[in-house]
């Protein structure tokens, strides 16, 4: 259908060129004849531009839509008949005499595996009375042992107090008597406490009766301050604190 539409079209524009090209012709030769003047005549243009009619674009048909398949349902398969169970034939019946034996040898079987679980359980228990009897002996061990050290750190700390030396004298001064007193008159006893260390020197010394003057008693823990001693010892062989008590009479002659 385009094809043919467009063939009187281009014949149309041939002629119409055609036509031109002539008339162009013409004039030209008639231009020539005519006579020149001084004044140029102005160029004459002539507009050959070819109108081409706008080609029509013809819409197509629409495709018919496409024909949907149609399923044909398959035919179910033929189920199989049940085929029938074989029947079991029944079991003869047994002999009563190997019945019998048989039933002997289960309870045989059943007697020996209960004796053999008591016997497991009755060494189990006996298992644990050793384990039970071993603990308290380890425990009664350990207190035996305690008690036996405990005792011998004792007896060792009685040792070492106990004195088995006494300090020995190395110098005792006797005590000066106050002229106060002297003058006075006073007389008495005064006795005194006091510890001789580990290095034989007296570290205290206390009035533990006094004489009842004053002055009596202070010259009496002066003079026992200024007392040298060897130190006493103890079982051990050490030296040991030692307290002593002392009488130290005053009397006027």
């Amino acid at each position: 259908m385009p094809q043919r539409s467009s063939h009187p079209l281009i014949w149309v524009c041939v002629i119409f060129i055609t036509v031109l090209l002539h008339a162009a012709a013409v004039a030209w030769i008639v231009l020539e004849r005519e006579p020149e003047s001084s004044i140029e005549d102005e160029p004459t243009l002539l507009d050959l531009s070819i109108l081409l009619a706008p080609e029509k674009k013809i819409e197509e048909a629409p495709k018919p839509p496409e024909p949907t398949p149609v399923r044909t349902p398959s035919k179910p398969e033929p189920t199989p008949p049940p085929k029938p169970e074989p029947v079991k034939p029944p079991a003869p019946d047994p002999d009563p005499i190997q019945k019998q034996a048989e039933e002997k040898a289960r309870q045989a079987a059943l007697l020996k595996k209960q004796a053999e679980e008591k016997a497991r359980a009755t060494a189990i228990q006996k298992e644990k009375d050793r384990q039970r009897e071993l603990a308290k002996k380890r425990v009664a061990e350990k207190m035996r042992r305690d008690r036996a050290a405990k005792a011998a750190a004792a007896k060792r700390a009685a040792e070492a107090k106990r004195v088995a030396v006494k300090p020995g004298s190395v110098s005792r001064k006797s005590p000066k008597y106050p002229s106060s007193s002297r003058r006075a008159g006073h007389q008495g006893t005064t006795i005194i406490t006091f510890v001789v260390g580990t290095s034989g020197t007296v570290t205290s010394a206390r009035v533990t009766k006094s004489s009842g003057y004053a002055a009596l008693d202070q010259a009496a823990i002066s003079a026992v301050r200024t007392w040298r001693f060897t130190p006493a010892r103890s079982g051990l062989g050490h030296a040991v604190p030692y307290t002593y008590k002392q009488s130290i009479p005053f009397r006027l002659k």
